[in-house]
């Protein structure tokens, strides 16, 4: 009963949360491989002893930060569907998109480059990358047959996500922000072009 209760403790802690914000920035400048417990530990100014009282590997902290990805997505789904219609939704997800331009210039998507990692990694961690992308695509496509899709509503989610993480990746290449900017406003056109169809 007292481990329990040590262990919920110690999972609400700030040191721990600093520990995954840390790991999560880490992670998204250098990558996973790259990143050691003692890297986060440093950042974090965490003596290196006391992470493995919360994370026993360094999967257990990957899964964190993979698990604060998702949570991330999610946070955001929930906001945009205050918003009063489907077109008004994808829309701000686009100028989520946007407003994280600099930062996806500098690095790519944070979402995006972690959850390729471990896809590419294929082991026991594989299944979280999958998450975020599963939550983005069910949301979208439920938002595009608001607007009328019909059986074309899981193609158009899959475009949508394609060219937001796709125009990530291709202005850290070039380290454009700008790029962002511009596929934005070819993406709000194209949703424009569909708002006519809304059911």
């Amino acid at each position: 009963m007292r481990k329990t209760a040590r262990r919920s403790m110690a999972e609400t802690t700030p040191k721990k949360k600093r520990l995954v914000e840390s790991a999560s920035r880490l992670f998204h400048r250098q990558g996973v491989e790259k990143t050691t417990l003692a890297n986060v530990a440093d950042d974090a100014q965490v003596a290196l002893g006391n992470v493995y009282y919360y994370f026993k590997a360094k999967d257990d902290l990957v899964a964190a930060v993979a698990d604060k990805r998702a949570g991330g997505i999610e946070d955001l789904i929930a906001r945009l569907d205050t918003r009063h219609d489907p077109h008004e939704r994808l829309q701000g997800l686009v100028q989520a998109w946007v407003d994280d331009r600099f930062l996806d210039a500098l690095y790519g998507c944070p979402v995006g480059s972690l959850c390729f990692e471990l896809a590419r990694a294929r082991g026991p961690l594989s299944e979280n990358a999958a998450r975020p992308f599963k939550a983005l695509l069910g949301w979208c496509e439920a938002q595009f047959r608001q607007l009328g899709a019909g059986d074309d509503a899981d193609c158009q989610a899959l475009h949508l996500v394609s060219a937001l993480q796709g125009v990530s990746l291709t202005a850290a290449v070039f380290g454009d922000p700008e790029l962002i900017e511009k596929e934005a406003k070819f993406i709000g056109h194209w949703l424009r072009s569909l708002q006519v169809h809304e059911v």
